[in-house]
């Protein structure tokens, strides 16, 4: 299989090869390149659509698809099939045999050999000797307390060192250094989110109680619940609201519901945008560059003038 991968990836590469020297010998080569550039860019202004729908019954299903292609899911795969266990007959038998749990007969195992005298142990070498005991007279003699040492009011203790200011001073230096990019990373992230678009937004939530007073409190609750996060994804993405309701059920204990949405991104959209990000960084690089060394030029002016 390696071999035949092998065969057709050198195929491959010999054929693009050959239909790029084809239009350099006719001389459309130019004319190619710019077609095919039109053709990417079109291609890249198409969205890629992520639709997704969620419900306690059905649970969720997410399918993504650019153009009239199935990105996710890629396709249902067949489980295989278990292996059968294996069919045991009635004509199988088992012989038992006088056998040890490790596989040995007794029949196999070495006599063990009598002592003899010399390698019997004698009552003197079995019984152990007592440990002498120490006398009640020999006490161990007591350390003697050690002296205190003479303190020396010549020395004085070190003022310790100002770490915190050092950390504080460089953490200070390295934000100093971010500050200039932070606007515009800024921007870009809010450029980013109002790219991404939720589109045909719709929902449903069934709640219901038993009592009437606590069904119209959680209903109530709900629904601020709800379009309180409708209204911060709206500030954040660019939403498309179809239908959002909040649906009271008496007499019933009852929490239930499904939302259907289709998310939409444009990849031209966020390369147009991290394109002018990248050059806006640049001209900020080059802009704090400038002044840093003019900075640096004026100090060494101040020492050779001091």
């Amino acid at each position: 299989m390696t071999d035949i991968k092998k065969f057709k990836l050198i195929g491959i590469i010999l054929a693009v090869i050959a239909v790029f020297a084809a239009l350099i010998y006719f001389g459309i080569f130019w004319w190619t390149m710019l077609g095919l550039l039109i053709f990417i860019v079109v291609m890249l202004h198409f969205s890629v659509s992520v639709h997704l729908r969620a419900s306690r019954a059905e649970g969720i299903d997410i399918r993504a698809k650019y153009l009239f292609l199935t990105i996710y899911p890629r396709g249902n795969k067949k489980p295989k099939p278990a292996a059968a266990p294996p069919a045991f007959s009635d004509d199988m038998s088992f012989e038992l045999t006088d056998m040890d749990d490790d596989g040995f007969d007794d029949d196999d195992l070495p006599e063990p050999e009598p002592l003899t005298e010399e390698e019997t142990p004698s009552q003197e070498d079995a019984a152990p000797a007592p440990e002498e005991q120490p006398a009640a007279d020999d006490k161990p003699a007591e350390a003697e307390p050690p002296k205190p040492e003479d303190k020396k009011d010549d020395q004085k203790p070190e003022a310790p060192k100002e770490k915190s200011k050092g950390k504080l001073a460089a953490l200070k230096e390295k934000f100093e250094r971010i500050k200039p990019y932070i606007p515009i990373g800024w921007k870009a992230v809010k450029k980013f989110c109002k790219a991404i678009r939720f589109e045909g937004v719709e929902i449903q939530a069934d709640v219901g109680r038993f009592d009437a007073h606590e069904a119209a409190i959680y209903y109530g609750a709900v629904q601020g619940a709800l379009f309180d996060l409708l209204g911060k994804i709206a500030a954040i993405f660019t939403l498309k609201l179809k239908r959002a309701d909040v649906i009271c059920h008496f007499n019933e204990n009852k929490l239930d519901g499904f939302a259907e949405l289709t998310v939409r991104v444009r990849p031209s959209t966020l390369i147009a945008i991290a394109f002018c990000t990248a050059v806006n960084f640049l001209r900020v690089f080059l802009r704090e560059r400038r002044k840093r060394k003019k900075a640096a030029k004026q100090e060494s002016v101040q020492a050779a003038a001091s």
